[in-house]
């Protein structure tokens, strides 16, 4: 199923459920929640690990995807953000969800769960930042003078690892990443500076898993540890692989322990 949610401010946002289990069950909901110059596709190779167990469902961020881009001078906010995301649940019919976010959408998803956690069940963050990283300002003057695609070609060997193929990087250049509208990384771009949810983390009371790498060229390892034994009840699984983005890189890796993970808390088979 496919359709849009419509948003106070004009905003369509578009979002996808893949649903292969048993027609006669009532399946819990995993929502996917992608990062930077993504879209829900970005979930892909997760999917059929999931659809047989749960009602899959992918959002398309605001400004991302086959959702309304966003103009140059747009005021991103976490609260909006995490509006957005909010009205999503409630609009799938979802008392609560099973949360996955990778990236900066780990970040929406860890704050999701600070403050709302009467909708969030599980909550499994790949690679997600808590504070912004180094480097953003050249990001920014790289993709105005050069444009999203050179600036996604340039920086996927770091993004998805030094062993990726080369075609999976012409495939998330072409085909997800060099899609994204110059207006919505301008201003996204602009905005993730200020992203600071440190104080945040404490308030996560869900069962979390945290996933990373151990040679991550943005963030390093021991960055993550200074934070993550924060949220009480939460496990720290770290891959051995050098891509800031595992989720993307190292799909199946990341699944299979997300589905052990939750399965863990919940009983779910």
């Amino acid at each position: 199923m496919e359709a849009f949610l419509d948003r106070p401010d004009g905003c369509k946002l578009y979002y996808r459920v893949d649903d292969f289990t048993d027609p006669w069950c009532e399946p819990p909901t995993v929502l996917f929640v992608h990062g930077l110059a993504e879209s829900g596709e970005a979930w892909r190779a997760w999917v059929p690990h999931f659809a047989r167990r749960y009602r899959v469902a992918r959002v398309d961020l605001r400004g991302f995807g086959r959702s309304t881009p966003m103009a140059a001078d747009f005021t991103w906010t976490m609260d909006l953000l995490i509006a957005d995301l909010v009205a999503l649940i409630r609009h799938l019919g979802c008392a609560r969800v099973h949360l996955i976010g990778a990236k900066s959408g780990g970040s929406m998803a860890l704050k999701l769960a600070a403050d709302h956690p009467d909708l969030v069940e599980t909550l499994v963050g790949v690679t997600p930042p808590v504070t912004s990283a180094a480097g953003v300002d050249d990001w920014v003057r790289h993709i105005e003078q050069h444009g999203v695609r050179d600036w996604a070609r340039q920086t996927m060997q770091g993004r998805l690892g030094s062993k990726i193929a080369q075609a999976e990087v012409d495939w998330w250049v072409d085909n997800l990443q060099g899609k994204t509208p110059l207006s919505t990384v301008q201003s996204y771009l602009r905005w993730v500076p200020s992203l600071d949810i440190r104080a945040d983390v404490e308030n996560i009371k869900c069962p979390t898993l945290i996933i990373t790498t151990t040679g991550s060229g943005l963030r390093t390892l021991d960055s993550v540890k200074a934070w993550q034994p924060r949220i009480k009840n939460s496990q720290l699984l770290v891959l051995e692989g050098d891509a800031w983005h595992a989720a993307g890189a190292y799909p199946d890796r990341c699944a299979l322990a997300a589905l052990e993970f939750i399965a863990g808390q919940t009983g779910q088979k």
